[in-house]
């Protein structure tokens, strides 16, 4: 059954302390302002694949990092993940409401629907039936299926625009909690 999810920034709904070490903070510059957290990963008992358009895609193993990032009063949760320092895939979580508190623990609530940025730079809007079953089962109304439509469409003109500038700023943001 389709249902809108609670998501936590440090992603306890996936793994446990003995999988990961994180550490998170607020923060605020001219760009952002919301939480950035960090997880590392360092106890996975084997790597996590998930199958992309372009193929199989290892997201997840010991020394991989995720950058979390959601801001406040934002309708989008971006995973940004690194192998060897380099960042290889770009998650994005379109979202109903995200909650930040003060030292940036953050949850969000995620609306199916999802960009991702593909090895090749191009973004792509993806599970768009997740949104449409969750509209036609009375899950959500029609308002809240045009938020999220319109937030995916956004997410994808502003990385196309800004992908040098955003890319910069996901390195720098990683290197805050590293």
């Amino acid at each position: 059954m389709t249902v809108i999810k609670e998501k936590h920034l440090d992603r306890r709904e996936w793994y446990t302390d003995a999988d990961r070490d994180f550490s998170c903070m607020y923060y605020k510059d001219d760009i952002f302002h919301g939480g950035i957290e960090l997880i590392t990963f360092t106890g996975l008992k084997e790597p996590e694949t998930v199958d992309t358009p372009e193929g199989s895609l290892c997201i997840a193993d010991n020394g991989y990092q995720w950058l979390e990032i959601v801001p406040e009063g934002g309708h989008f949760a971006v995973t940004a993940m690194f192998r060897d320092g380099i960042l290889f895939q770009q998650y994005i979580d379109i979202t109903l409401r995200n909650e930040v508190d003060e030292n940036g623990n953050a949850v969000f609530y995620d609306l199916l629907l999802d960009v991702v940025v593909l090895g090749d730079g191009t973004p792509q809007i993806v599970d768009t039936e997740e949104l449409e079953e969750a509209l036609s089962g009375g899950i959500i109304e029609r308002d809240v299926y045009e938020l999220a439509r319109q937030t995916a469409e956004q997410v994808v003109e502003t990385w196309n625009l800004h992908k040098t500038l955003i890319e910069k700023k996901l390195y720098e943001y990683r290197g805050l909690l590293r």
